[in-house]
C-alpha cells in the first residue's frame, strides 16, 4: 500500500467505532502534497458529516489555518498560547507564537532567507527554569528565567502564558 492508502486505512479503522473524538498526530507526514490534500479532505469531511471533534497535532501552520477552529501553541511540552485560529494568526501574543508565524514562508513574497528562531530547543529531561522559551526569547525579562509564567486570559477566548503579557495588567 502507498503512504496515502495506509493513512486512509488507519483513519477508517480509527473511525470504525464511531468515536466522538479523533486525535490525528502529524497525519500528513511523509506524504506527497496531493495525498496530503486527499487525507485532509477526508478528515475535514468526516469532521463536518459526523460532528467529530478533531485534535490535530502538527507543525504545519497551513493545515492549522485550514482545518482548525482553535489552536494551542506548545513549546517544550507546555501550552504557551491558545486562541481561535483567526485571532491567533492576526494577533499572536507570546514571543514564540510570533516568531513561529514569522518563520512560515509566504508564497506571495520572494525572500532570500527564511526567518528562523535562534538558539536550540531545550532538553525536556532538564528544561530551563521559568518560561521554557526564555533562553531563546529576545524579549526575556529577569523574571522569565526564575518563575513559570501564569496563564492569563487576555479575553474570554484567548489565553497566554508570558510574563510580558502579565506585566501589562
Amino acid at each position: 500500500l502507498s503512504g496515502g492508502m495506509k493513512q486512509r486505512s488507519v483513519i477508517a479503522i480509527s473511525l470504525s467505532t464511531e468515536p466522538k473524538l479523533l486525535i490525528a498526530d502529524e497525519p500528513t507526514t511523509a506524504l506527497d502534497v496531493t495525498v496530503q490534500a486527499q487525507v485532509m479532505d477526508v478528515l475535514k469531511r468526516l469532521k463536518e458529516e459526523k460532528n467529530l471533534t478533531l485534535i490535530l497535532i502538527t507543525h504545519n501552520m497551513g493545515l492549522v489555518a485550514e482545518m482548525c477552529d482553535r489552536v494551542a501553541v506548545m513549546y517544550a511540552g507546555r501550552i504557551v498560547e491558545e486562541a481561535p485560529v483567526d485571532e491567533l494568526f492576526k494577533q499572536p501574543l507570546h514571543p514564540y507564537t510570533k516568531m513561529l508565524l514569522q518563520a512560515v514562508p509566504d508564497p506571495s513574497k520572494r525572500v532570500e532567507r527564511l526567518e528562523s528562531i535562534p538558539g536550540s530547543v531545550p532538553s525536556l529531561a532538564n528544561p530551563p527554569p521559568g518560561c521554557r522559551f526564555h533562553p531563546r526569547c529576545p524579549y526575556a525579562l529577569k523574571k522569565c528565567s526564575e518563575e513559570k509564567p501564569p496563564e492569563v486570559y487576555v479575553n474570554p477566548s484567548h489565553r497566554v502564558a508570558c510574563w510580558l503579557c502579565t506585566s501589562r495588567e
